[in-house]
């Protein structure tokens, strides 16, 4: 296996849209990479852009506030997340778990981290609960990807 396929699926996890929800299909089908590499480079990318986005994000939303249109477009992030996260409001650290760990669209690390910070929780304690709900996101999308691979063989498709 190519190392730079565990690079790009290490940076794709990093994307806030993408996370592990693609990295994981993406590695597997696209790249025939082996579930243990895969799901490593997959988590260590999505929680190690969670440091940086969790310690710096008191500093950006500073500058964000410095103008108008940085301060509006701030105060939209703001009420979707707080819209989209009221498992995480009512749950604390067991919410950032399960809102992580939940392989939907607009769920993971990155509005974890953000909600985390809207919230005021422990920086410490936000990144335990996202690990945990990154390991439990990379279990669930590894079995959606086995069940569609075994579908996919079952109508007959070549993998």
């Amino acid at each position: 296996m190519e190392l730079s396929n565990y690079v790009k699926i290490f940076f794709l996890s990093m994307l806030p849209i993408t996370e592990l929800r693609l990295s994981v299909p993406i590695g597997y089908f696209e790249y025939e990479m082996g579930l243990p590499g895969l799901l490593l480079a997959s988590i260590a990318g999505n929680f190690l852009i969670c440091v940086p986005v969790l310690y710096l994000i008191s500093t950006i939303e500073k500058t964000f506030l410095k103008n108008k249109l940085g301060e509006r477009f701030l105060n939209y992030i703001y009420k979707r997340t707080r819209s989209k996260t009221k498992i995480i409001q009512k749950y604390k650290y067991l919410g950032i778990i399960l809102f992580v760990g939940i392989p939907l669209p607009l769920t993971g690390a990155w509005t974890g981290c953000l909600a985390s910070h809207l919230f005021g929780f422990s920086k410490k304690k936000t990144l335990v609960a996202v690990i945990l709900g990154l390991i439990i996101s990379s279990i669930l999308m590894t079995l959606i990807v086995l069940f569609f691979k075994n579908i996919l063989i079952y109508t007959g498709y070549e993998i």
